[in-house]
């Protein structure tokens, strides 16, 4: 009976070194396509089945150890102004994530930034391409979640994800905070403190960017809580103290769930203190952020999925928009403060 087929004896037929071999069965980016296709269809052919136990480890071993170098993945930020959403904490801890999660896989990260005056979408996969950059990471937001189709050719020879929103066109796949579950979480801790008339005051341009998640989620949680008589929304503008006075004064909120960490000093203004007046709750609670209550979105782990689904992506050979598009949602986590009553 002929022996099985091996790694050795797939290396000895198709003239290359057993790793090429290895690595060329997993999809791996560094060998080149050709190659790949070539030694898939001879591994096929002679009827190769890896050993699941040898493989299984050979992982560990492999996750045990630094990883070596790999590739480069591409940072893009879409943003129109990318100097003011670079200074956002947020921004920091997804790309603090990224940097992280990459390095510990074995890929290096360069940054782009698409609104440079220099950078064409041809410009951009001629530079990928002269650096073998094929794994992108992708910063928004961009106006009503639509990447400019003048940028579908970047894409279509890259392995793409999206961080933070999710896009409509292309519909690439996206990782992000689930907004939803954030928002309805903050009414749930608020009103487990006992808090009844919780208020939800956020810039209505981030609930566009995230497609009316957060205020869905706060509209569901206060439903199931069983509260009559909540505020009604209000949209935050930082030119709008007078507004957010008069809605205050008229509505009585008794906690204020928001982002906007201007309201603290308004409040104070009318002589109302956190939290023995009001509580207040934020819903992006990073790491700048010391005083306040709120859920955190955890932000460096939206980073690090968005590294391991690219680096899936990779590994499958996989290019171009995804023919179903694939929306992963990290939870968020409720971290106390002082700006809420304590429970009891």
């Amino acid at each position: 009976m002929d022996q099985a087929p091996t790694i050795r004896t797939l290396a000895a037929a198709a003239g290359v070194s057993k790793a090429t071999v290895s690595l060329a069965l997993r999809n791996h980016p560094r060998i080149r396509e050709e190659v790949r296709l070539r030694i898939q269809k001879l591994a096929e052919e002679a009827g190769y089945q890896p050993n699941a136990l040898v493989t299984n480890l050979l992982t560990q071993l492999r996750s045990s150890q630094k990883a070596s170098y790999q590739s480069t993945l591409g940072l893009v930020y879409m943003s129109d102004d990318p100097v003011r959403f670079k200074s956002f904490t947020t921004y920091q801890e997804w790309v603090a994530g990224c940097r992280a999660r990459a390095a510990q896989v074995g890929y290096k990260v360069d940054e782009f930034s698409l609104h440079e005056s220099s950078l064409s979408p041809e410009r951009l996969v001629s530079i990928l391409k002269t650096r073998n950059i094929q794994g992108l990471v992708v910063l928004g937001p961009f106006p009503g979640n639509v990447i400019p189709p003048a940028l579908d050719v970047v894409w279509q020879r890259s392995s793409s994800i999206v961080v933070g929103v999710r896009p409509v066109h292309p519909r690439l796949s996206c990782v992000s905070n689930d907004q939803f579950s954030t928002a309805a979480h903050a009414v749930e801790e608020v009103v487990r403190l006992g808090y009844r008339r919780p208020g939800y005051c956020l810039d209505p341009e981030v609930d566009n960017w995230v497609e009316d998640r957060f205020i869905a989620g706060y509209g569901s949680a206060v439903r199931r809580a069983g509260l009559k008589k909540t505020p009604p929304p209000f949209a935050f503008h930082p030119d709008d103290e007078a507004g957010f006075r008069k809605w205050v004064e008229k509505h009585r909120p008794d906690v204020i769930l928001s982002m906007h960490m201007e309201i603290e000093n308004w409040l104070k203004k009318m002589g109302l203190k956190a939290p023995d007046d009001i509580g207040l709750a934020h819903l992006d609670r990073t790491s700048t952020v010391k005083r306040w209550a709120g859920m955190s979105q955890n932000n460096e782990s939206i980073g690090i999925a968005a590294v391991d689904m690219v680096v899936g992506q990779l590994h499958r050979n996989e290019t171009g928009v995804p023919l179903f598009q694939k929306n992963m949602f990290i939870s968020g986590s409720w971290l106390p403060g002082v700006t809420v009553r304590q429970a009891g």
